[in-house]
């Protein structure tokens, strides 16, 4: 089967976190015996005014593993505009997918990465060449409340033309349903694949000689809410001093969460590492203790999948994508923003490791959210998917 995938977003260099789960997917399908070709627009902000004139805007060709990556590079000139940013990314993306079919022929089926904007585009070339097209929506922006009228417009479009539409999680898939309004195209349920790097990777058993550690992940911004973390765990702290807490990441926020760790007395005892390489989120989850996300907002969370991964605990908020993840066996919920709830539960999992056993953690997280398992479900789609576009053309003959 030959797959074309055209994400929103998608790692622009080695080591890129950012939509990294895409090209994960990509290579495990790559794996499985798919032809797999990806189309990617990196378009700078505006807000990055130099690149303008300093920035590229040549497109280049890679073997990324076996997966034949086309990328188009330049400026998003009307991020206020939602019909002109379709249509800058419908110009871009028939020019590569063009010159991706002379080279590859052309894919059976075509799968988007949340609607804005590669949805349109892929909705564009599959009306021209009847190829049918899924998309699995990503964005929190549906949740923060960020897609305006324009948008919804382009994006309900998308979505009604799709021949299936897939979400990470089941909150996701109900909150787009009552965005959206209608019964006649429901949202299914496609988890993100756990990366064979994390399963690879032997358990730890605790050190003793060392703080109970906990660990976040994330991009530090206000969405992502550790500000609340930090606030938690000083006031954890306050109840057991042997506690360390690490942040991994880098973002806009990151000088206030330190000066904050610095008001609240708790800055030797947390360590901000900065960016971390796939490699290193993998080696520090494992010298760590507990996984704590504190986000406000997300439609899944792959962190918290890969550190069950690795066999260790996860508290979570309720933001709409951990409530699908996280079992009374591999941790806590809290509800979001409540730094009491948060302190609380760090103290209990503390006090309590004990009782999560790593090993069963890792295997209850490989039968969901392996490859294996996520790139099954993903063949069965397309082959409903193609199934049914061929009834439909042999019907029009």
């Amino acid at each position: 089967m030959h797959i074309l995938i055209i994400p929103s977003w998608y790692p622009e260099f080695p080591g890129d976190i950012v939509g990294s789960f895409f090209r994960e997917q990509a290579q495990a399908l790559n794996n499985q015996g798919c032809k797999i070709g990806v189309i990617t627009l990196q378009l700078r902000s505006l807000r990055d005014w130099r690149s303008v004139l300093t920035g590229r805007y040549d497109t280049t060709v890679e073997d990324d593993h076996g997966v034949e990556t086309y990328r188009k590079n330049g400026m998003g000139w009307f991020p206020r505009m939602p019909r002109l940013m379709a249509w800058l990314w419908k110009k871009h993306t028939m020019l590569l997918f063009e010159e991706y079919i002379n080279e590859h022929g052309m894919p059976d089926i075509i799968h988007v990465h949340s609607m804005l904007y590669a949805g349109w585009a892929a909705k564009i070339i599959a009306d021209k060449y009847q190829i049918p097209y899924v998309v699995t929506e990503h964005s929190t922006a549906f949740a923060r409340g960020l897609v305006t009228p324009a948008k919804k417009n382009i994006t309900k479009q998308i979505a009604k033309a799709a021949h299936k539409r897939l979400t990470v999680s089941e909150p996701f898939a109900d909150l787009l349903s009552e965005f959206f309004m209608t019964k006649n195209y429901p949202w299914e349920v496609m988890p993100n694949i756990v990366h064979k790097r994390f399963f690879a990777t032997t358990i730890r058993s605790r050190n003793e000689l060392n703080p109970f550690t906990f660990i976040n992940i994330s991009l530090l911004t206000q969405k992502k809410g550790v500000d609340v973390l930090i606030k938690a765990f000083a006031k954890a702290i306050a109840i057991q001093p042997d506690m360390k807490l690490k942040i991994g990441g880098d973002g806009s926020e990151g000088a206030a969460l330190a000066a904050l760790s610095h008001e609240l007395g708790v800055a030797d005892s947390i360590e901000f590492m900065g960016m971390l390489s796939r490699d290193q989120v993998v080696e520090q989850m494992l010298a760590s203790d507990v996984f704590v996300l504190s986000s406000l907002y997300e439609t899944f969370g792959v962190v918290v999948i890969e550190a069950l991964a690795l066999g260790k605990p996860v508290i979570a908020t309720r933001c709409g994508g951990p409530e699908d993840i996280v079992r009374k066996e591999d941790g806590i919920l809290v509800q979001v923003n409540d730094v009491e709830a948060l302190a609380a539960a760090m103290l209990t999992v503390y006090n309590n490791l004990g009782a999560y056993n790593g090993e069963e953690i890792q295997v209850a997280c490989r039968a969901r959210y392996s490859e294996q398992a996520i790139t099954e479900k993903l063949m069965q789609v397309y082959n409903d998917v193609l199934g049914t576009s061929l009834q439909l053309i042999k019907k029009s003959m």
